[in-house]
């Protein structure tokens, strides 16, 4: 009798426990997300300096760095409150070519978390293009050949739970632009709008800088994530 009450008890602090995660992530537990483009060279394990930030106009022959800054929000009345299984998708669009034409590039990519705490500071997530998938669809020549923080982007970054709840959201792009007139152009743009490149967005641990700075991020699922698993 005990051992079933026990049982009964347990099920329902699960049940409640799952209850106030669905609850929260109702409203976008992820806020204050900011999309920020830089580039840089890799990092040098010869010497000290881990990277060597461009100051060049053209990026074409360095890393294209997607850096992601967000505050988590922990829920009313909670402590030591964590979420696991989050995944930080990205689109960025811009005019590129293959195949000796013009047309609209879709670069996507992804990075699995195995848990982030919801602790009401700043965290930083960063994503990476490498040089040669960059000049691989890049014009050869012209203005759009050359990246530049003037426009040559149009990002999205969704935040999702495991079930594939949208927690938090961000865009990068064009200015004058809103959230909504971003959150509408991706919500039209579909599979034959742009020639879409799976995967040419790398998380940080599928990149030269995998292991510096390791601890100042939130950990990353090794490359599969769960697919790994199976």
């Amino acid at each position: 009798m005990k051992k079933w009450l026990f049982l009964v008890g347990l099920t329902a602090l699960l049940l409640h426990g799952a209850q106030d995660a669905r609850a929260a992530a109702v409203e976008e537990l992820f806020t204050k997300v900011k999309v920020t483009l830089n580039t840089s060279n890799p990092p040098s394990f010869r010497n000290t300096s881990n990277s060597t930030p461009s100051t060049s106009s053209s990026w074409r022959n360095k890393w294209l760095v997607i850096s992601v800054e967000f505050t988590p929000v922990m829920p009313q009345r909670q402590r030591h409150f964590w979420i696991d299984d989050v995944t930080m998708n990205i689109r960025a669009v811009f005019n590129g070519q293959s195949d000796g034409r013009a047309q609209p590039i879709l670069f996507t990519g992804t990075s699995e978390f195995w848990t982030i705490p919801l602790d009401n500071r700043k965290h930083i997530a960063t994503m990476f293009v490498p040089p040669q998938i960059l000049d691989r669809y890049l014009p050869s020549t012209g203005s759009a050949s050359v990246v530049s923080t003037s426009g040559t982007f149009v990002m999205e970054v969704l935040f999702k739970d495991r079930a594939g709840t949208v927690i938090g959201t961000g865009f990068y792009g064009q200015r004058g632009m809103s959230d909504k007139d971003y959150a509408e152009y991706f919500s039209k743009l579909n599979a034959g709008a742009a020639l879409t490149i799976p995967g040419a967005i790398l998380p940080r641990n599928l990149t030269p800088w995998a292991y510096l700075d390791i601890d100042d991020f939130d950990f990353l699922k090794p490359a599969g994530g769960r697919a790994a698993e199976k």
